[in-house]
């Protein structure tokens, strides 16, 4: 590792988007890449240990994490010794989440589950994987503060990817149990997690004055930021189960992906957004962060716009009520506009270390979506249920704007944002009065790209010949 990397630019960070944004792909797909030859080779018992594990690992990480990998990345750009404290903070992440991952695994396999004297060893490889992948994520943080995103893509694909193919091969090969699945899952993750620490070395939390106060400092206000945050993201589902029953709850869980699609998106293009904010020099702040949000405004509509018109085909897919379904999957993209003020918002937040707050603004967020949709939940109102999950993240991005405004006055392109919102709700209102059916599915998707490639094109020319001078100068505005 070069700890002396210069502090990347504008323009090196816009080229790494594309790389982030396949990296985190990938990641976010590992398991769906493979599901289709897994649920041929695993019965359907097995299938669900297999998936159970791998969806636990990955949201028991987030929490684990619980925002310190941006907080690490920020650290990084900091004057007063920031690149030991990052490394310091990186080393408190990897070190926290491997006791936490092996002293629950020991207490697992020691409890006699149902009675049974059996060690539950998908559990207890799960959160073995666990407690290394906290390694892996402090080592991502570093990455990205580098500019360094082929190495960051490499981990993302090792941790995700690799592990799942890997865990293919062991139920082919070896015999199809879910055990075998995730030792040979395990183990892949272990030598990704091998593979960051050589990459990048993480310095001994305590070896840094006050490092291991500060780390605590900012995970404890996190955890219920991050709990809320996820609830947004799957609480519908939940909700529907405990008040609907689980067949509604599945056919919503059914095109939940035109949600999560979206955001794993824009979390990809994060990766970018947050190093050249985070990067940024007291005097070009304002001026760098108009320059994201209007990339961001326009990555989001066109990410939303996108899932929307490929609603139809994708629930025809997916399900086997299209009929009903399809105006669901084109509601939830509207959710992609508000979670990019979100991910703008919350990168200004720790610049300026004001992360205390998210501990009451996304649980706020989340009580009024909560509070508005349980009536509609309880009648199995899918369409309304669609509309509250969308809104409730365009409350969410609202609450972080206001939370910001007074650093970030002059910095918000607002009418981009309206304009973005507007064209997205006109284009669901044309969506909702089509049919559903193949061809009405392939037409939209077919209108959608042209439409947005059209528009892509148009923007990449107009802004070309600003290039050179953005990256030299930060533009204003």
């Amino acid at each position: 590792m070069n700890d002396d990397a210069g502090t990347p630019s504008p323009i090196a960070g816009a080229r790494s988007a594309l790389l982030y944004l396949v990296g985190s792909l990938l990641q976010g797909l590992g398991l769906l890449l493979i599901q289709p030859f897994a649920i041929r080779v695993l019965d359907g018992t097995q299938w669900g240990l297999v998936s159970t594990a791998v969806v636990t690992i990955q949201v028991v990480v987030v929490l684990l994490s619980a925002g310190l990998p941006l907080a690490i990345t920020q650290r990084w750009f900091a004057t007063n010794n920031g690149r030991a404290r990052s490394l310091a903070m990186y080393g408190f992440l990897a070190l926290g989440c491997m006791i936490i991952g092996l002293v629950a695994a020991a207490v697992i396999a020691c409890l006699p589950i149902g009675g049974a004297r059996a060690v539950p060893w998908t559990m207890v490889l799960a959160l073995v994987s666990i407690g290394l992948l906290g390694t892996v994520l402090g080592c991502q943080a570093v990455l990205r503060a580098q500019d360094r995103p082929v190495v960051f893509v490499l981990l993302s694909i090792g941790s995700s990817v690799v592990a799942n193919l890997v865990g293919l091969a062991a139920v082919t090969v070896v015999g199809p149990t879910a055990t075998n699945y995730l030792m040979a899952y395990t183990l892949a993750v272990f030598a990704t997690a091998l593979f960051a620490f050589v990459v990048v070395r993480p310095k001994a939390p305590w070896c840094v004055n006050g490092v291991v106060r500060e780390s605590g400092r900012i995970a404890l206000p996190l955890l219920p930021h991050t709990g809320a945050l996820m609830l947004l993201t799957q609480g519908p589902v939940l909700l529907l189960a405990a008040t609907s029953g689980v067949t509604t709850a599945g056919q919503y869980g059914a095109v939940l992906i035109f949600s999560t699609g979206p955001l794993t998106v824009l979390n990809a293009l994060n990766n970018s957004w947050s190093t050249r904010i985070m990067s940024a020099g007291e005097g070009e702040l304002r001026s760098r962060l108009r320059n994201v949000l209007v990339e961001a405004a326009v990555s989001a509509v066109a990410v939303g716009m996108l899932a929307s018109a490929a609603a139809t085909l994708g629930s025809i897919v997916l399900s086997r009520d299209p009929e009903m379904l399809a105006p669901v999957a084109q509601i939830l993209p509207l959710m992609s506009l508000g979670y990019a003020a979100f991910l703008i918002s919350s990168n200004v937040v720790y610049v300026f270390h004001r992360t205390a707050m998210m501990a009451y603004v996304t649980p706020a967020a989340l009580l009024l979506a909560a509070a508005a949709a349980v009536v509609p939940a309880s009648k199995g109102d899918l369409r309304m249920v669609a509309c509250i999950h969308a809104v409730s993240f365009i409350v969410l991005g609202l609450f972080y704007w206001l939370a910001i405004r007074k650093v970030t006055r002059g910095s918000w392109p607002l009418r981009i944002f309206a304009l973005a919102l507007v064209a997205h709700v006109v284009q669901l209102g044309l969506l909702l009065l089509l049919p559903a059916t193949l061809t009405a599915g392939f037409i939209e998707v077919g209108i959608a790209m042209a439409v947005v490639v059209g528009c892509a094109v148009l923007w990449l020319k107009r802004r070309s010949p600003l290039i050179a001078e953005t990256a030299g100068k930060g533009t204003g505005n």
